[in-house]
C-alpha cells in the first residue's frame, strides 16, 4: 500500500465533506437572503403568527447513524484510492 496515496484519499474525501458542508450553509445563507414572507395573507387568516422561530435541525447520533457515516467515509476514500492507483498504473504502462 502507498503511505502517501493512502493519504491523500484520507484529504481529498475530508475536503469533499468539508466542501458539501460549506455549500449547504452556503446555500442557507442565499435562501435566507431571499425570502420575503407573505405576511399579507397570513394576517387575514385571523391566526397569530409565530414569535418564536427554531433554526436547524436535531440530529440524534445512534449507533447505525455512527457506522454508516464512519462506513460511508472508509468506502469514499478506497474508491478515491483505488481510481488514483489505477491510473498511476496505467498511465506508467504508457
Amino acid at each position: 500500500m502507498n503511505k502517501r496515496l493512502a493519504m491523500e484519499s484520507v484529504l481529498v474525501t475530508l475536503l469533499f465533506i468539508i466542501g458539501f458542508a460549506a455549500w449547504n450553509v452556503v446555500q442557507g445563507m442565499i435562501m435566507t437572503m431571499n425570502y420575503v414572507p407573505d405576511l399579507t395573507n397570513t394576517a387575514s387568516s385571523g391566526t397569530p403568527l409565530q414569535s418564536k422561530v427554531a433554526f436547524g435541525t436535531i440530529v440524534r447520533w445512534d449507533t447505525t447513524s455512527m457506522i454508516m457515516a464512519v462506513a460511508g467515509f472508509v468506502l469514499l476514500a478506497a474508491a478515491y484510492y483505488g481510481l488514483r492507483s489505477g491510473m498511476q498504473r496505467w498511465t506508467q504502462r504508457s
